[in-house]
């Protein structure tokens, strides 16, 4: 209607030729009529004259009577004549003058004002009112004439008679007028509505009328085209299935598990188009009527036992019970079943797919007077009650929101309805609010309700599919053959019933990173997993919460999450974790399907660090994911910096504040030293001769327990000793890295010399050297790398029985150092982010996680590298390797870190 009457309002010349033809017709016709009343009634009121009015009066009276009706019957001829075409206003307006004219006189004659013939000329205006659409100027034009003339001739004529009666005439007479006046111009606007309305009607009919003509076309058309292009499509996917299943089988040469798992990807997901590509087929085949059933008798109770008992298989790994339980051990119906087989799997599908771990799927079977009724139940969580029948349209979901969490097209059901339908029968479904759902296919008895031009007449297949369908053209391709297969049937079951979410990789423990998937699609999961298996160890979760418990527990790298989920959505998700302390810093990659403008501020004011909208570059996930691990390792590395920086500013107090207090010790300790040399000796063999045997030995004992307490202190004083004079170089000009040639053989010893009593522990340490162990370094920086590897050796391994191994070679003209515990071991997992800033397996309070973090900067600054092997109960090694020669790129008297006193460096994990 809005497209119509734009139209017409853009068209205004129309509009006034369409009005001028029907007021032309109206006014005609209305004209017509007036002359028929006027040639009956004008002369019949003659009569009236005749009983009435005075004899001298009638030849007066008759001869205006006879005049109008003459003209009366000369208006016929005028109203077919193009005269009146011309003038549809003025011909017919005269008239009804004349008329009022002629009765005007007559009242002259009859009584003046006060005349009862006056009621002529209220029928005058009644009919004039009633018989023609006039514009304005004409409506009042005319009723003010028929009303003036009426006094103007009797005033003239001085007529009056009684002045109350003839008072009472004008006003009647005039109320009629203005009233039948009123109702013509209300006409005039209404019909002119009408007509505009009726115009816009008209054309928006028309263009309804192309559009659905067009719409008709394309429709066919699209038909046409849509089953043709899924026709084609079956022929380039069964190219490419055919190899995939090739290359699984092991007929193209063996296969790493990695790449197996990536091909059973790609060979699934061919599966789910190819069955996709099937039902979109058959949904235009039914939409063009052309879907034919080949109908024979089959057992529908052994069908449904064999399908439940293949089904039961898949159930069980959801934790699912299945039942089937039919009223009767046989049930013989006329169908095909081929395409009921459809309708139940996608029951029994749709059914597992929406019950929880730990529910039942029951399929009953029941016969009534003339149908069959087979029931497909589950405990699931339902649906609404209200969308009962939305449920079958074509492409609708219950959970069509943002949050999709069980996927799917929408089109299993409302092809499974209208295949029902095919059949002469019905599928309904039923559900009370989380008391599961319940569909009922309708099967009726025998096969007269079948319509004929459903039926396929040729030759029926067997009722495993050994025919040829009308969709191949005669010939058992591939993609056909495929399609029959049992894997391939079930293949919306297997889904719907598979929770695992990603392979496992054997090696993925040993990745140094770890990469957290938060999103509902599984399909997503597996390709983010594809693209970031080589470089992450991959962890996933369907749901925003799982995510922030996995998140918080595992502490990845990164973390890729969709937006809409079950849950907590995105933002959400990211809100949580940047106020957790322990998560605030792993940097965050939204993947998802709504890229706006709006939706990526929303994002990046949220805390989202980088934002990829699907679909997406495999390649820029990627790169994004490792440019966003590295940035990470970048800032930690900044904060390492600020923290070394910071202790410059304090070092020189610090140094100062320290020295004279250690002086103060360090004489003490000298007096303490000689003081207990000389009870030691007083304790001698020779001195004991006062003592009895049992104080001999105490006394014995505490003079050696003494002296080690004395080695200990002395020590850790020399540790202190070299970190004040540390500070102090730090307070005057700045830690300079220069290069000097060192040995690596005498810094490990005099390091264990420092560590080991400090450590107080019963550790055996061996030391071994083969080889120049003479490297060019920053001394302060390898007694740093030194003191943090050989003192977590020694606080790994056990009293009395631990036993660390330093050993420094060469090796392909470089330096090797090893050191080895017999500790408790490392997990893979701790191994791979052993180096990684703030990370320790030790307790509260007991490390930094920053001694590694710093070992395996100093050695990458010397170029070199480090590598930790471990297992569980069988100790670690660590193993160095270094360049004996270095060609810094920073200048030799530039700041860098790690910046740390060499004996007093904090232990990581």
């Amino acid at each position: 209607m809005t497209a119509g009457a734009t139209s017409v309002a853009e068209e205004p010349p129309a509009i006034e030729r369409r009005w001028s033809a029907w007021l032309l017709q109206r006014n005609r016709g209305g004209t017509r009529t007036l002359l028929y009343i006027v040639a009956s009634l004008y002369p019949a009121f003659g009569l009236i004259d005749y009983m009435l009015a005075p004899r001298a009066a009638l030849p007066w009276l008759w001869a205006t009577r006879a005049l109008v009706t003459a003209v009366t019957f000369a208006m016929f001829r005028i109203v077919r004549s193009p005269v009146f075409e011309r003038h549809p206003y003025s011909i017919p307006a005269a008239y009804m003058i004349l008329c009022s004219s002629g009765i005007t006189l007559m009242t002259a004659f009859m009584g003046g004002l006060a005349s009862p013939y006056y009621a002529g000329l209220t029928l005058a205006t009644v009919a004039t009112g009633l018989l023609f659409v006039w514009p304005a100027r004409v409506v009042i034009t005319t009723h003010a004439l028929i009303v003036v003339t009426y006094v103007v001739v009797n005033l003239a004529a001085r007529r009056i008679g009684d002045l109350q009666i003839a008072l009472m005439n004008l006003a009647f007479l005039a109320s009629t007028a203005m009233i039948a006046a009123v109702g013509q111009l209300v006409a005039y606007k209404s019909q002119r509505t009408q007509m505009v309305a009726q115009l816009a009607l008209e054309e928006t009919t028309s263009q309804l009328q192309l559009a659905h003509e067009q719409l008709r076309l394309q429709a066919d058309f699209k038909s046409r085209f849509f089953a043709n292009m899924t026709h084609e499509l079956r022929t380039p996917l069964a190219i490419m299935l055919a190899p995939l299943e090739l290359v699984l089988e092991g007929e193209l040469g063996q296969i790493t598990e990695a790449q197996r798992g990536s091909f059973q990807t790609m060979f699934r997901n061919g599966l789910k188009l190819l069955k996709l590509i099937n039902d979109l087929l058959d949904l235009s085949k039914l939409e063009e009527s052309k879907l034919r059933l080949r109908v024979a008798e089959h057992d529908l109770v052994d069908h449904l036992k064999q399908l439940t008992a293949q089904t039961m298989v898949l159930a069980q790994r959801k934790q699912l019970q299945l039942r089937f339980l039919p009223e009767h051990d046989k049930q013989l119906v006329f169908c095909d079943l081929e395409r009921l087989e459809r309708v139940f799997v996608n029951l029994l599908s749709n059914a597992i797919k929406f019950t929880e771990p730990g529910g039942t799927v029951q399929v009953w079977l029941f016969e009534k007077q003339d149908t069959v009724e087979i029931v497909v139940e589950d405990d699931g969580p339902g649906f609404p009650t209200d969308k009962a029948e939305q449920l079958f349209e074509r492409f609708y979901q219950v959970d069509m929101g943002g949050t999709r969490r069980h996927g799917g097209t929408g089109i299993g059901l409302a092809l499974a309805r209208e295949l029902v339908t095919l059949h002469g029968g019905s599928l309904r479904a039923e559900s009370k609010a989380d008391k599961g759902a319940r569909f009922t296919v309708e099967l009726k008895k025998g096969k007269d309700h079948l319509k004929p031009d459903s039926l396929d007449r040729r030759q029926a297949r067997s009722d495993r599919g050994g025919g040829k369908r009308e969709s191949d053209g005669g010939l058992q391709d591939w993609a056909v053959q495929l399609a029959a297969r049992e894997d391939f049937k079930l293949l919306d079951i297997a889904e719907a019933s598979d929770r695992r979410l990603l392979p496992r990789d054997t090696d993925e423990r040993r990745r140094r990173h770890t990469a957290l998937i938060v999103e509902d699609t599984p399909d997503v999961i597996r390709l983010v997993h594809l693209a970031l298996r080589r470089d992450f160890r991959v962890l996933a979760a369907q749901d925003g919460l799982k995510g922030l418990e996995l998140a918080q527990r595992e502490q990845p790298s990164v973390i890729i999450t969709d937006l809409m989920m079950p849950g907590i959505d995105g933002f959400e998700l990211t809100k949580r974790l940047r106020e957790d302390p322990r998560t605030s810093a792993i940097p965050i990659i939204m993947l998802t399907a709504r890229g706006d403008l709006e939706d990526r501020v929303a994002g990046l004011d949220h805390g989202i660090n980088a934002y990829l909208a699907k679909p997406f570059s495999v390649k820029e996930l990627l790169s994004t994911a490792r440019g966003l691990v590295r940035e990470t390792e970048k800032t930690a590395d900044r904060v390492l910096n600020g923290r070394m920086d910071a202790l410059e500013i304090v070092a020189a107090g610090l140094a100062h504040e320290i020295n004279n207090p250690l002086n103060y010790v360090k004489n003490a300790l000298g007096r303490v030293r000689v003081d207990a040399l000389g009870i030691a000796a007083m304790a001698g063999p020779g001195s004991l001769g006062t003592l009895g045997p049992d104080e001999q030995i105490l006394l014995q004992k505490a003079a050696a327990r003494l002296a080690d307490l004395l080695g200990v202190a002395d020590s850790g004083l020399k540790r202190i000793g070299g970190t004040v004079r540390l500070m102090e170089s730090y307070g005057r000009a700045g830690f300079s890295r220069t290069l000097r040639d060192h040995d690596v053989h005498a810094a490990v010893r005099e390091v264990v010399e420092l560590v080991l009593p400090a450590t107080g522990r019963k550790v055996r340490v061996e030391i071994e050297k083969s080889g120049d162990s003479v490297i060019e370094c920053v001394p302060e920086e390898l007694h740093q790398l030194l003191t943090n590897l050989i003192q977590n050796a020694i606080e790994a391994a056990e009293d009395d029985k631990g036993l660390v191994r330093v050993t420094c070679s060469e090796e392909h003209g470089g330096f090797v150092l090893r050191v080895q515990d017999n500790g408790c071991g490392m997990s893979p997992e701790a191994q791979a982010r052993l180096f990684t800033p703030f990370f320790t397996t030790k307790g509260p309070g007991k490390g930094t996680g920053m001694g590694l973090t710093i070992s395996w900067r100093v050695v990458t600054s010397l170029k070199g590298t480090i590598e930790v092997q471990s297992k569980l109960s069988e100790g670690t090694e660590f193993l160095v390797r270094l360049p004996r020669r270095q060609t810094l790129e920073t200048p030799v008297d530039t700041k860098i870190i790690p910046k740390v006193a060499p004996r007093t460096a904090p232990i990581a994990g």
